[in-house]
């Protein structure tokens, strides 16, 4: 005896149709969170450079001493300021190898990827005490609606 029902099983053309349209559009939707991890994960780098510029540089200034003349009051957080031999800003670029790399050392052909400004003030209620600011800002714009990623330290320094 033979069963002549034709029982094939498997996939049918439609099957496959559907199958395929939804593997694309996951597929779509994993790609586009792939893209916006890599610009999350540049933002992050942003800001986390920038803390670690402004960091530095705080404890820079408070390392020096109160009669070194770079702890001159003076200084300003947006725009590049000199005062006689003083400069109260830096452009910096990190290369490859995270080396940090200051004004005149970076190499031609390459731009500063942050800018760093601070500002010294005689605070007016204490004597004998200098605020500190540093501001530290991307040159290359994020997703910060278009703005530069920035991180400004306050610090206070008793003489």
């Amino acid at each position: 005896m033979k069963d002549n029902n034709d029982n094939q099983s498997g996939f049918t053309i439609l099957e496959v149709a559907v199958a395929s349209v939804i593997s694309m559009v996951g597929l779509v939707f994993l790609a586009s969170l792939f893209t916006l991890a890599m610009s999350q994960n540049r933002l992050v780098k942003q800001f986390t450079s920038t803390a670690a510029l402004a960091q530095e540089k705080v404890e820079e200034m408070n390392a020096i001493e109160i009669t070194d003349p770079r702890m001159a009051i003076g200084g300003d957080l947006n725009t590049a300021t000199t005062v006689g031999e003083i400069n109260y800003f830096d452009t910096i670029y990190i290369d490859d190898n995270g080396q940090v790399l200051l004004n005149d050392d970076i190499p031609e052909g390459r731009t500063a990827q942050y800018r760093r400004f601070w500002r010294l003030e005689a605070d007016a209620d204490l004597v004998n005490t200098t605020i500190i600011t540093v501001r530290v800002e991307a040159t290359q714009p994020g997703h910060n609606r278009g703005r530069t990623e920035e991180t400004i330290l306050v610090t206070v320094r008793s003489n």
